[in-house]
């Protein structure tokens, strides 16, 4: 006490003083800081909230992820051995195409070769008897007389 009245403080006007110092860190902190404090604890539990929400979605999605790839994989395979059966199918109809063609130039250069083939005879029958008529000629020509008889 001695230290106050040496520096002039009166205990009275501290105390005096110190009322209203604490009704407005009472009242600061009714007003203030309890409802900031409370505030800032639902944010930290919204945003862990989220967060784990987040984390949920990102499950979803890359499961759904994973499901579609595995349906394009499908689809690729599926694709791909239709193809393969297309091309097949193809093969097969250029083979039968390929196969009646031949037998259609077969049939034709068959029908050639007969024809060739009558021509032929018919062109060596002409020759024999225009040979068989000029040696005649040519004959009676040389020995000066008409030849006559058939061969």
């Amino acid at each position: 006490m001695e230290i106050l009245r040496l520096l002039n403080i009166d205990p009275q006007m501290v105390l005096l003083q110190t009322i209203p110092f604490l009704i407005a860190t009472g009242g600061l902190y009714l007003i203030i800081f309890k409802p900031m404090l409370k505030m800032l604890a639902e944010r930290e539990r919204n945003i862990s909230g989220f967060r784990s929400e987040a984390e949920l979605m990102q499950e979803e999605v890359s499961s759904k992820l994973a499901e579609l790839e595995q349906q394009l994989a499908e689809a690729r395979a599926e694709g791909q051995a239709e193809r393969n059966n297309l091309r097949q199918d193809a093969l097969a109809a250029e083979k039968d195409l390929l196969l009646a063609a031949r037998n259609k130039t077969d049939e034709m250069l068959e029908t050639a070769r007969t024809a060739i083939a009558k021509e032929k005879e018919l062109a060596q029958t002409e020759l024999r008897n225009s040979a068989n008529e000029l040696s005649k000629q040519v004959a009676g020509a040389i020995l000066g007389r008409e030849i006559g008889g058939t061969n």
